[in-house]
């Protein structure tokens, strides 16, 4: 190995390394400006990290179909994202949003999936969403189906991370599952503060789990 090409890689390194920590910054911004303010930063730096992932994805990932399917799942957070955050009220539009994104990702998992299926996880997975549906159902409403075919696609979409990951072993199936785990956690939370009410901690919980999620699902791409 030439000295060009070792300078070369560690030149590549160091730059994800300085754009995972501007990914962790942004982040970190945005959830404090929640609590403290000011408004600016917290309308500012939640898209923004998601741009910053954006770009790490763009410039990191290969050309596959899975890349491509999880980058556009990624935009679609992002137009999501602006949704919730517009002063009038834009939650089903938000809520389309990240529907059709969990949609995009399940079906860039169930294109790498190739083997046997498990029922022991979607026994799970949908268990679990049975469970916070009918939590949540005597406050849902008119929002009662939205809801309902929400938590049963982001289900799905956390089964096929995982089958995607006991079928093939790979550490990218790994940081999409877990992934896709993280985004169920923050989505729960998000939810029983919408319906059930606000509590303290629930900005912070929501947007940590939410960051992590997106930024393990854009690695899997790296």
């Amino acid at each position: 190995m030439s000295f060009y090409t070792v300078l070369q890689f560690v030149s590549e390194e160091t730059g994800i390394m300085w754009s995972w920590i501007a990914i962790g910054c942004s982040g970190l911004l945005h959830i404090s400006a929640a609590y403290r303010g000011p408004r600016w930063q917290f309308y500012l730096f939640k898209p923004l990290t998601i741009i910053f992932l954006l770009v790490l994805g763009f410039q990191g990932a290969d050309a596959s179909w899975y890349s491509n399917l999880i980058l556009a799942g990624l935009a679609l957070s992002l137009v999501g994202d602006i949704f919730l955050m517009l002063p009038t009220d834009r939650f089903v539009h938000g809520l389309i949003a990240f529907l059709a994104a969990h949609v995009l990702y399940s079906i860039a998992f169930w294109f790498n999936f190739d083997g046997s299926m498990v029922w022991w996880l979607p026994a799970m997975l949908f268990g679990a969403g049975i469970l916070v549906f009918l939590l949540l159902l005597p406050n849902l409403g008119k929002m009662m189906l939205p809801v309902a075919v929400y938590i049963a696609v982001i289900a799905q979409m956390a089964w096929a991370a995982g089958e995607f990951w006991l079928a093939t072993g790979s550490t990218a199936a790994l940081l999409a599952f877990v992934g896709a785990l993280f985004f169920m956690v923050s989505d729960t939370v998000l939810a029983f503060e919408k319906f059930k009410g606000t509590f303290v901690s629930a900005t912070a919980i929501v947007m940590t789990t939410y960051f992590i999620a997106q930024s393990l699902i854009i690695a899997s791409v790296l």
